[in-house]
């Protein structure tokens, strides 16, 4: 009976110490949920009283003390990617967290860039640079003969034929310069136009070739030049001119062929802008002469600018080259032909009204080579082989006597002098020779 009611006191009194337990509030917890707890760790929270166990962060939410009761929500540029987090993460470079509460990254997209941790946001590349895929933490800048005229690009622009440009991070194009071009797309430079070709405006694709009669010297030309005067340019697309030749002039600029110097006038120098007319006393009797021909003895050119010449008219004469006046025959001298250079003695030479013979044969060293009237007539033959002939104006005189056998051979042979009465022996003349010709020489 004791015993029971010992036992029965036992119980009582541990009744009265259960009853007394307290459970873990918030943010502890214990195996039993009853005082002492434990504080839950980073990571975890305890948000109810009694916790036999702490709750784990959710994606997104992180628990960054001690004996926490409620989870931190990731803000936007942080994410919390699995459960039980003590901290967030900061979105690395190239990628974004874009709202709060975030379990996962975002990357960039192309044409915008995260630079730096903790992005909420991407940030569009700027004109002049680009960002050809997702997750770039910075822009690339446009190369030469690119650009990148708009924010937030993800492609450069090749600059266009005509322009160029020559930096990197450009955002707009340049056009080329006059003088120079850009032939195709996607230049960082200008090529400037070659000698004979000019681009006469900005943005050109192409050059042009100087026309005939202009010239384009040098390299960057932007307009082609004309000829000078006493030059000229035959073909298209020429950096020089070519200098007239002599004979030849250029008058005015822009020509493209040289004129012949007129009959009348020449051209001694390369590279003439006129002609010059001959002076008096020479011709030029062709176009294109270089130089003026002296008129020959015999002739004469009274004026300046002459094509012919003058023979001297009969009774006058010219001795030297480069006339211009005839002279006059002297007394007893004469001229019977037009373009005499000398005068043939007359039969008195002294003038005293006797012709001697030295004076007949000085007349006649004249005559007889110029006379067209001296002929042969009454021609026959004598005994013994013996000629004889007579002459229509000329007696007692001894003439040479030439044979031979064929007219058309140059080469007469020596026969002797016809003398006294133009009489002369040919013993070759036999019957049965063949035919021969004769005739006279003086002396």
């Amino acid at each position: 009976m004791f015993l029971r009611s010992v036992l029965s006191v036992v119980f009582t009194s541990v009744v009265v110490q259960q009853a007394a337990a307290q459970l873990c509030p918030p943010g502890y917890y214990s195996t039993n949920g009853l005082l002492p707890g434990v504080p839950a760790p980073p990571g975890y929270y305890v948000p109810t009283s009694g916790a036999t166990n702490p709750t784990p962060a959710s994606p997104g939410n992180y628990v960054s003390t001690y004996g926490a009761t409620t989870q931190s929500i990731a803000l936007a540029g942080y994410y919390c990617p699995v459960p039980g987090m003590s901290a967030a993460i900061a979105a690395p470079p190239g990628y974004v967290a874009p709202s709060s509460g975030s379990s996962a990254i975002t990357p960039a997209a192309a044409g915008a860039y995260a630079s730096g941790f903790g992005n909420a946001f991407a940030t569009p590349a700027p004109a002049g640079q680009y960002t050809p895929i997702s997750g770039m933490s910075a822009p690339l800048d446009a190369v030469p003969g690119y650009y990148v005229p708009f924010f937030g690009s993800y492609y450069m622009t090749p600059a266009a034929a005509g322009n160029y440009v020559a930096t990197n991070g450009a955002s707009s194009q340049v056009p080329a310069n006059p003088g120079t071009y850009a032939p195709i797309s996607g230049m960082s430079a200008t090529i400037p136009a070659p000698p004979g070709y000019f681009a006469s405006g900005a943005g050109s694709v192409s050059v042009a070739p100087a026309g005939l009669g202009s010239i384009a010297p040098g390299f960057g030309n932007f307009s082609a030049v004309p000829a000078p005067a006493g030059q000229y340019a035959p073909f298209i697309g020429m950096a020089a001119a070519i200098p007239a030749l002599p004979g030849y002039f250029v008058a005015s600029s822009g020509s493209s062929a040289a004129t012949a110097a007129s009959p009348g006038a020449y051209v001694a120098t390369n590279g003439a802008s006129g002609q010059l007319p001959v002076l008096a006393g020479y011709y030029t009797p062709i176009s294109g002469m270089s130089a003026a021909i002296p008129a020959p003895p015999g002739y004469f050119v009274s004026s300046a600018g002459s094509a012919s010449i003058s023979p001297a008219p009969i009774g006058s004469f010219v001795p030297n080259f480069g006339s211009q006046i005839a002279t006059t025959d002297p007394a007893g001298r004469y001229t019977p032909i037009p373009g005499m250079s000398g005068t043939i003695g007359a039969g008195d030479l002294d003038n005293n009204g006797i012709v001697t013979q030295v004076e007949l044969n000085s007349a006649l060293t004249n005559y007889w080579p110029n006379s067209p009237w001296l002929s042969m007539t009454n021609f026959g033959e004598q005994c013994g082989g013996k000629f004889e002939f007579a002459l229509t104006n000329a007696s007692a005189w001894n003439f040479s006597v030439l044979v031979t056998t064929n007219l058309a051979t140059t080469n007469w042979d020596y026969l002797g002098v016809a003398y006294p009465l133009y009489q002369f022996e040919d013993p070759a003349a036999t019957n049965g020779a063949p035919q021969r010709f004769y005739r006279l020489r003086w002396p």
